[in-house]
């Protein structure tokens, strides 16, 4: 097992650090790839239609070749059509010849090595257009979200999903700041819409909550009270705008629902991301709230070790006794929680911490020396 562990830290340490991302609209989309990063990040971007794949070797190993055939180069020197076209080394679908898929390619240094890095299947070169311009804007991040905001119900489902991933991949103190200036009309209509993605509803109902008037603040108290499962992958954003809108009833549903450990595990752990949200974008204004939830948060055993987690990122020793505690009792005895306070008792500065820490070497000394270098 400790091998496992061993093996699993040491590729977390070659990996790319996580891009900061809201914390409204699910760790996942911080990973997903959008076409605005790309465009910034590449040096040729070509828009074009794919022609002749071929398999290389078995068919079964997905090997091949594909032509790209440039149709408009988007972004660095026009000459590079000239190119046209470029053998892929790989093999990519064609269905009907007569109605080729329509693909952007993205190229990060082309002296080096033709082959695009990354490429998306998209339904028109619009979408590309929408890119570029909110590239322009990359100096003024809020300016930037201000553009994509007002494409957040375009009819291209490709601008639409570019314009969301935009704020979804925003950190919590950006989306705060822009929130307030928005206009609610489409965030109105698009709360409405119950087929809604729910990471879609979590953000646009935040951003209701930030820019809307009396009505939406019922609309939000509506959506969160006895709320249906389909809302529950949503709750945190509607939660957090109608904290925004009525800050006293909203903390107060909020303490109400980490009160209850009877309630769903999925609406609980959305109000500790509620919270960790309010807490990223403004500390001194919401830790009092905050960090009152989280102690709720340490006392039930499918909460606290996600409470002790933050509670450690964010350096507050506040909790530290009571997440000391935990070390010996009988129910917060699972690997997950008793890694977290060591993880918490390695990073905090009190005197009960290292306590813990030097039992914990006694006991385990290979964890304890992995969990260390983890958070090195």
């Amino acid at each position: 097992m400790m091998r496992i562990l061993t093996a699993f830290l040491s590729l977390v340490a070659v990996l790319p650090a996580p891009a900061l991302a809201c914390s409204l609209c699910g760790s996942s989309l911080a990973r997903s790839t959008s076409l605005v990063f790309e465009y910034s990040q590449s040096t040729v971007v070509i828009y074009g239609t794919l022609a002749n794949p071929r398999f290389v070797g078995n068919p079964g190993l997905g090997r091949g070749t594909t032509e790209f055939h440039i149709k408009r180069v988007i972004k660095g020197d026009a000459a590079f059509s000239r190119k046209n076209p470029l053998t892929l080394s790989r093999y990519l679908p064609v269905l009907d010849p007569k109605a080729p898929p329509t693909y952007v390619m993205f190229i990060r240094d082309p002296k080096k090595n033709l082959e695009p890095h990354w490429g998306k299947e998209i339904t028109s070169p619009a979408v590309l257009d929408f890119v570029a311009r909110l590239d322009r804007l990359r100096d003024e991040p809020e300016q930037m979200l201000l553009t994509a905001a007002k494409a957040f119900d375009h009819a291209d489902s490709d601008i639409a999903d570019e314009a969301f991933l935009l704020f979804a991949k925003a950190d919590d103190k950006l989306i705060t700041k822009v929130a307030p200036k928005l206009s609610p009309g489409n965030l109105r209509k698009l709360v409405k819409d119950r087929d809604l993605a729910p990471e879609r509803m979590s953000m646009f109902a935040y951003l209701l909550g930030a820019c809307g008037n009396a009505d939406d603040a019922e609309l939000l108290r509506s959506l969160l009270k006895n709320p249906p499962a389909r809302f529950y992958k949503s709750f945190e954003g509607i939660l957090a705008g109608y904290i925004t809108m009525r800050p006293k009833e909203g903390w107060t549903a909020a303490r109400g629902m980490l009160s209850n450990p009877k309630e769903s595990f999925l609406l609980r752990y959305a109000t500790l991301r509620t919270m960790r949200f309010f807490y990223n974008a403004s500390p001194k204004e919401n830790e009092a709230q905050v960090l009152d939830g989280l102690n709720l948060a340490l006392g039930q055993t499918d909460l606290a070790d996600i409470a002790i987690q933050d509670l450690r990122k964010w350096k507050r020793w506040e909790h530290t006794k009571k997440i000391i505690a935990a070390w010996d009792q009988k129910d917060f005895q699972t690997p997950i929680i008793q890694q977290n306070i060591i993880r918490y008792a390695l990073a905090c500065p009190l005197p009960e911490a290292k306590t813990v820490v030097a039992r914990a070497r006694r006991q385990d000394p290979e964890l304890v020396r992995d969990l260390e270098q983890e958070l090195k």
